[in-house]
């Protein structure tokens, strides 16, 4: 016998146990992008996905995130945000996925972030394509991407810590703006 044989023999593996266990690895596989492929599919037809696959093609590949934040500054800061909210969607409810969610919702407050800075921030609205970038992210789940699902279950922490981060800022900076406010009220004797 050799020593192949005897190690095979000692681990306990015949070649029919070894088939055995590869095709149901394969089977198992093959079931797995199936399924896969068929919620693929179904979440192509959603209305959601759609509209997802839309806003990104119209803000970012036409420019009009950038276009809306130059002309009406305050509109296109608060309308970037509302559009925002398929894309959460698609990530929650259709897909599933946590880190994903984190992933989206980071770059949106990352693109608002940008879009706070005056006239720059309007500028770089061209520049920085967040919509694509999380169309590109949804994308990479849908279509099974290792190295996309990789990258965002990588990166969940952080999108966590920077959403607390910004959250905390805005917490802070309209609590420093309400004293402000109520300052200036209280000096002009208004009550």
């Amino acid at each position: 016998m050799s020593r192949r044989e005897e190690v095979k023999r000692d681990l306990g593996l015949t070649t029919s146990e070894e088939q055995e266990q590869i095709e149901t690895a394969v089977s198992h596989e093959e079931s797995r992008r199936k399924k896969k492929e068929e919620a693929k599919v179904l979440l192509e037809k959603e209305p959601s996905y759609r509209l997802v696959k839309g806003i990104s093609k119209l803000f970012d590949k036409y420019f009009l995130d950038g276009i809306l934040g130059l002309a009406v500054p305050e509109v296109g800061d608060i309308l970037t945000s509302v559009l925002t909210l398929p894309f959460l969607y698609v990530c929650m409810f259709k897909i599933r996925s946590l880190a994903l969610t984190l992933a989206v919702l980071y770059n949106t407050m990352l693109d608002c972030l940008i879009g706070l800075i005056p006239w720059v921030g309007d500028a770089l609205d061209f520049f920085h394509r967040s919509y694509s970038k999380n169309y590109a992210l949804i994308i990479g789940y849908v279509e099974d991407d290792e190295k996309v699902i990789k990258k965002v279950k990588r990166d969940a922490v952080k999108s966590a810590v920077g959403i607390i981060a910004f959250s905390v800022a805005c917490y802070f900076l309209f609590k420093a703006v309400y004293i402000a406010i109520s300052t200036f009220y209280g000096v002009l004797g208004c009550k």
